[in-house]
């Protein structure tokens, strides 16, 4: 078995860097948001599972994380369930960006079930999707092997994830994703796992924004509680902000973290990234 230093080492040689578009499969082709790199990681991460428990996907738009981990469960011949959690609804925006050989829905809010059930259909009755609000969905579906996160776009919504997934993560083993570690309008991620340093290691940063993690011990109750974020006021969030500073030196430009110091003085107490973004696109009078 894997110490903690042989998995620190093992990440800082990024073996994902050498997954081919090949080694993906039918992955290649669904639609994603994904950086490339953070495709090959995916992959990677679904070929390097050790044990038997659940790979969650908390985001899932199109299904292109779940099919890039099921690429890698695939090619280790492994038949760990995949559990992927979205609205499924997409914006026309949204719709043409990221899936331009689809037909452009008439409305926005556009169903996105029956495009993401044919791409994630290769690798049938291993996905499991879960429709609706994350905010609203408990877990019960026992030890949970990996776990991304593209759904904390707001405090109230990290703290949720965060009390129903993290528990059950494997000290050792489990490896968490923060897709969007480093947005700057995204301030209270950093703040929630600086909280919760005693249970996490950061083993590596993958441009643009995300950031993996190991669980290195049971996440109790008293671990959430020093990882809430909500309710902190701003001052108490940009010292958790400074102290992810500290904790990333050497691993995460500081500038990442002084971006995120300089959203919150702009915006006072706001707790979601799109009403942050939005007012800081608003002209200034």
């Amino acid at each position: 078995m894997q110490t903690g230093t042989d998995i620190v080492a093992e990440f800082a040689a990024r073996p994902w860097a050498a997954v081919t578009l090949a080694d993906l499969g039918p992955a290649a082709r669904v639609p994603t948001m994904l950086t490339p790199e953070e495709s090959q990681l995916y992959h990677w991460l679904g070929r390097r599972v050790q044990g038997d428990g659940a790979v969650v996907d908390l985001g899932a738009y199109a299904g292109g994380s779940a099919a890039r981990l099921l690429s890698g469960l695939a090619a280790a011949g492994r038949a760990n369930p995949v559990h992927s959690y979205d609205r499924f609804r997409s914006s026309r925006a949204f719709w043409a960006r990221f899936m331009p050989d689809e037909p452009l829905p008439e409305a926005d809010d556009a169903d996105l079930l029956p495009v993401v059930r044919r791409h994630l259909a290769p690798w049938g009755d291993q996905v499991v999707l879960h429709v609706g609000d994350i905010g609203d969905k408990q877990w019960a579906g026992g030890p949970i092997e990996i776990l991304s996160v593209d759904a904390a776009k707001g405090s109230g919504m990290a703290d949720h994830i965060a009390a129903e997934f993290f528990p059950m993560l494997v000290p050792g083993r489990s490896v968490v994703v923060q897709q969007d570690y480093l947005m700057a309008v995204q301030p209270w991620l950093c703040a929630q796992m600086v909280g919760m340093r005693d249970q996490f290691q950061p083993l590596a940063h993958v441009p643009k924004v995300g950031l993996v993690f190991l669980c290195v011990a049971p996440v109790t109750r008293a671990a959430l509680a020093g990882g809430r974020v909500h309710d902190l006021t701003d001052g108490k969030l940009m010292q958790r902000v400074r102290a992810a500073a500290d904790w990333h030196e050497g691993m995460v430009p500081r500038g990442r973290f002084k971006a995120m110091l300089e959203q919150i003085k702009a915006h006072p107490g706001v707790r979601l990234g799109w009403q942050m973004k939005q007012a800081a696109a608003q002209p200034k009078g």
